[in-house]
């Protein structure tokens, strides 16, 4: 992918998060009382609009000033422009392999009911997550396979395929859950730290980056291979389910919804088509562990599944 064409397609991803004016929404949600700060209105067509000026355009979407958009003009790489390092160096790597999720998987499903809906119970997760300060973003992709992954930086993506197979909001709030416990415990950043495509470099800083331009797309290239392909360490995929299990009883679910899900799946698995099968621990092996986990509540009498409103957002739409 050119320069260009990863600016535009990083501007196009900006856009199609819009501010959700939660206010009023989350407390229906069982959650805690919703954030109070506010975001700029974006674009409610989720794309890009045309101007005399793309890249200043899309620049300006991503909050960029003027002396960061006129380097990108002449040229100096993503690594540079985007500087500096820390949380926003995740939140860097992150925009780039969100940008190929989209690419991969049919681009957003095209219903903005159903996404905010995602993005309502996403960020009530997040407010009892270990990471309530970091800006998540959830999306639902255009893809009839059943899948979910998170990105470095709190991107977070649902086939539209898998959330049709959800029975409750309960379970959505157990997947998302899963995927929000990958980045709150960074589990792809220590992936990437200790792959070779770091070679001898001391610290996993986006300076470190800037001095070997090819160091970046090299990380990003590894990170899509660990997502899409090869899946992580096992047990990151059991500790992300443990640490999900807690973050959906901390906002109010039922903490049994991922085990429903992967009950679902495993039925579907030689059937339905779904990388979760080649890039996951053995299901029944997830459903094992869990119910172990879950053994140790001992007050989920009355936690809602909320069957009803998840048909009403969902099902009816």
């Amino acid at each position: 992918m050119n320069r260009l064409r990863r600016i535009v397609s990083l501007g196009i991803l900006c856009l199609i998060f819009p501010s959700m004016g939660c206010a009023g929404f989350l407390d229906d949600l069982l959650a805690p009382p919703p954030p109070t700060k506010q975001e700029p209105a974006s674009s409610q067509d989720g794309t890009a609009k045309e101007s005399p000026d793309l890249i200043q355009g899309l620049g300006e979407a991503f909050g960029l000033k003027k002396k960061k958009i006129d380097l990108l003009k002449k040229g100096v790489g993503v690594v540079e422009a985007l500087q500096p390092i820390g949380e926003e160096e995740e939140i860097v790597l992150g925009e780039a392999v969100a940008v190929e999720a989209f690419s991969r998987f049919g681009g957003e499903f095209p219903n903005q009911a159903w996404n905010r809906y995602l993005n309502l119970v996403g960020e009530t997760i997040v407010e009892v997550s270990d990471r309530p300060t970091l800006d998540f973003h959830f999306a639902i992709l255009n893809s009839q396979e059943q899948n979910a992954f998170a990105a470095p930086g709190g991107y977070i993506f649902i086939t539209v395929g898998l959330l049709k197979s959800l029975n409750n909001e309960a379970e959505l709030a157990g997947v998302l859950a899963h995927e929000v416990a990958h980045v709150t415990k960074q589990h792809m950043l220590e992936t990437i730290r200790r792959g070779a495509v770091l070679g001898s470099v001391s610290e996993f800083t986006l300076a470190a980056m800037k001095k070997d331009p090819k160091m970046f797309s090299n990380v990003i290239d590894q990170m899509t291979d660990v997502l899409f392909t090869k899946g992580l360490d096992q047990e990151k995929e059991f500790e992300a389910d443990v640490v999900g299990i807690e973050y959906a009883y901390r906002a109010g679910y039922h903490p049994q919804g991922l085990k429903d899900y992967l009950l679902t799946l495993a039925k579907a698995e030689g059937q339905a088509q779904s990388r979760f099968f080649t890039t996951h621990p053995s299901t029944r092996e997830r459903i094992g562990k869990i119910d172990t986990v879950l053994n140790g509540y001992s007050d989920l009498q009355g936690l809602p599944f909320l069957t009803t409103r998840f048909r009403q957002y969902v099902k009816a739409g």
